[in-house]
Formats: structure tokens, sequence, C-alpha cells
């Protein structure tokens, strides 16, 4: 987007296009960021100047978007976390971003892939902000698009190794072994202590690792099997007042 062997700013309303621009898109909310800190990437320094008023076009939250002298530390931090990650799928090699959707390229050859919600703030799974946006524009029509649109299937991240795999060989400990209640998607939530912009960055990183988010998947397939041989050692027949068998 900047040439970094080229000292020309080009003023952020040439880069924009504040009137046909899908803003919901983390791809045309990235060129707002850039537009911005078009010396910064020239310089490459870590990126420090907050676009003017054009991310109200976009569903993140006023108090973030809109500078002010009255705003908390909380909001001023949040907006340095927005920067951040920013910066980094912008500098990222191994990380795009298509329309709603972040793809990343592991470092041990897999790709993990999901769209990116700002209100609410949440990924998903690849398609799912389109396909909920359609479904709202047949249901109450294109005049709440604007509006948050709930979504279905939340912290999910795609992956390419599909459903009931083997664990990669290069992860520790769990290489080469199966697992048994997978999907082609790993479910990573955000964590209460950190903020989205945050949280994401640290998802970013996860994948591009391509090792520790098999750990986690692995426990969690272990624990579910762990689970499933319970019930059929103690319930084979469901749990007594709880399943429709002993209704």
């Amino acid at each position: 987007m900047v040439n970094t062997n080229d000292d020309t700013v080009i003023n952020p309303d040439e880069m924009i296009d504040h009137n046909n621009a899908n803003f919901l898109q983390i791809e045309n909310v990235m060129t707002i960021f850039v537009a911005y800190n078009q010396k910064n990437i020239q310089q490459g320094i870590n990126w420090d100047t907050w676009p003017d008023w054009e991310l109200c076009l976009t569903a993140m939250s006023f108090d973030v978007a809109i500078e002010s002298e009255d705003d908390s530390d909380e909001i001023k931090n949040l907006r340095q976390h927005w920067l951040a990650v920013m910066q980094f799928i912008h500098d990222n090699e191994d990380v795009s971003i298509d329309g709603y959707t972040i793809t990343i390229q592991g470092m041990h050859g897999n790709t993990f892939s999901f769209d990116i919600s700002f209100e609410p703030e949440v990924w998903t799974a690849p398609g799912q902000v389109v396909k909920n946006i359609e479904e709202v524009k047949a249901k109450i029509g294109r005049r709440f698009i604007q509006r948050p649109i709930t979504l279905q299937m939340t912290n999910i991240v795609e992956h390419n190794l599909g459903s009931m795999w083997v664990c990669p060989s290069h992860v520790p400990q769990f290489g080469g072994k199966q697992t048994y209640y997978t999907e082609s998607m790993i479910c990573m939530s955000v964590d209460n202590r950190e903020t989205f912009p945050s949280a994401l960055l640290s998802l970013l990183c996860l994948c591009i690792d391509d090792t520790r988010i098999w750990s986690i998947a692995f426990i969690e397939d272990s624990q579910a099997m762990k689970r499933v041989q319970l019930m059929e050692e103690n319930w084979p027949g469901g749990i007594p007042d709880q399943d429709w068998e002993y209704q």
C-alpha cells in the first residue's frame, strides 16, 4: 500500500474511499490506519497516529473511534492495542486480509483463517459474517445491516487439517496422535483480561507459531474423550433425570 522507498505522503482523503468502501470489513479498516501512518511505514517505526474521524465509518465504538481530551487511560490503551495489531497484520508476510477474512500461514505449513467482526467484537468462521448479513437482508431488510449483527459461530478459527485430524508431527508430546471429536475448526475464546485487539494479536501469533494451538486443541479433544468414556462406563443408557431416554 505504501512504498517504503518513497518519502511521498498521500493525503488520507485520496487513499480512503469514504463513499463506496465497506467499512465493516477489516480490509477497508486497514486502509484507514495505513493512510494515517504512512510516515511510520516509510521510516519502519511503530504506528502511533490515530485516524482523525474515519473510524466513525466503521463499526468500532464511537468512544474509541474519536479522540477526546477527556479520554480515559483505558480508552487510550485500547487505541494503542488497535494500532499494534493493525501494524502487525500489515507488516507480517504470513498474514493476509481479504474482505472480512484474515488468513495466516503457520510456520510449519498449516493454514488458519477466520472472519473479524467489529460489532460485536469477535472472530468467527470464514464466510460467517457475509452469511449473517445476507440472512439479515432476507429477513428484515437492508436498512438494518449497519446495526450489530448476531453471529452464531463465535471464537472460531478454521484450519486446513479437516475433521478428526492427526496432530502434526512437530508438536511436542502429541505429534502423530489421532483426535476423535475434532472438526476443521478450533474454538479459541478471548481471555476476559485482554482487550479484543490484544487478544487478536495473541491469536495471530498462536497461528503463526503453528504449534501450541494444536496442543490446546488436542488436550480439549482428550478431555472430550474422557467425558465420553466416563458416561459410557457409568451411565451407558444416559444420566437419570437428564437424558430423554429416562423420560
